[in-house]
């Protein structure tokens, strides 16, 4: 077998989206990066639509952060941009609206968006019918997960509740109730992600 053969696949580009970047997508980012902390098959970012580039994170979300293990020490505020789309295989934004906005702009980025509580819906379904789907040489080997999610994105039924609303200038409860409902949705997914099995 050729020593090409051996060569790890590259990491799923998975990128949060919101609108500021300074309060949920941060958030959702760094509690995605610790539940899949020392998983090298996932790589993760996040970006804002209209950012607030260059600013911290929102000082109740870093605390939020704070609470559920993260460390929000650096995080700034980053535009998204075409690259950030071109090279991300999944994004997660946090409503309805938003992910509606993002493919409007970004087309082709279409069967690769959608919203946080979409993919927590469908990734479950999704890795009994990924799994075991080769990719091809050079494809991150959870890429057949997110197109059978693409596939069956009828069977997310969502509704207003399921998306994660902007805290911004609201209240420490409001904040709190908003990292929860992040928290409970990376969940779903980092624990569907993580029983992908490796690549031999």
């Amino acid at each position: 077998m050729s020593r090409r053969a051996h060569r790890p696949a590259p990491p799923l580009g998975i990128l949060t989206v919101c609108t500021g970047n300074i309060c949920r997508s941060p958030l959702a980012e760094q509690l995605l990066r610790r539940s899949l902390a020392g998983d090298r098959r996932y790589e993760l970012s996040s970006a804002g639509l209209r950012a607030v580039t260059g600013a911290p994170m929102d000082p109740l979300a870093a605390a939020q952060l704070r609470a559920h293990g993260g460390e929000p020490e650096g995080l700034v505020g980053e535009q998204l941009d075409d690259v950030r789309v071109d090279t991300a295989d999944l994004l997660l934004t946090m409503t309805r609206g938003q992910r509606d906005h993002l493919i409007s702009r970004y087309p082709r980025a279409a069967q690769r968006t959608f919203t946080l509580a979409e993919f927590a819906a469908l990734v479950p379904h999704a890795v009994q019918t990924g799994t075991g789907v080769a990719a091809p040489a050079g494809v991150p080997e959870a890429r057949p997960v997110v197109e059978a999610a693409a596939r069956n994105r009828f069977a997310a039924r969502l509704s207003d509740a399921d998306d994660v609303p902007d805290p911004i200038d609201a209240s420490p409860d409001v904040h709190a109730a908003v990292a929860a409902q992040i928290a409970g949705l990376v969940a779903t997914v980092a624990d569907a992600l993580r029983s992908l099995p490796h690549r031999s």
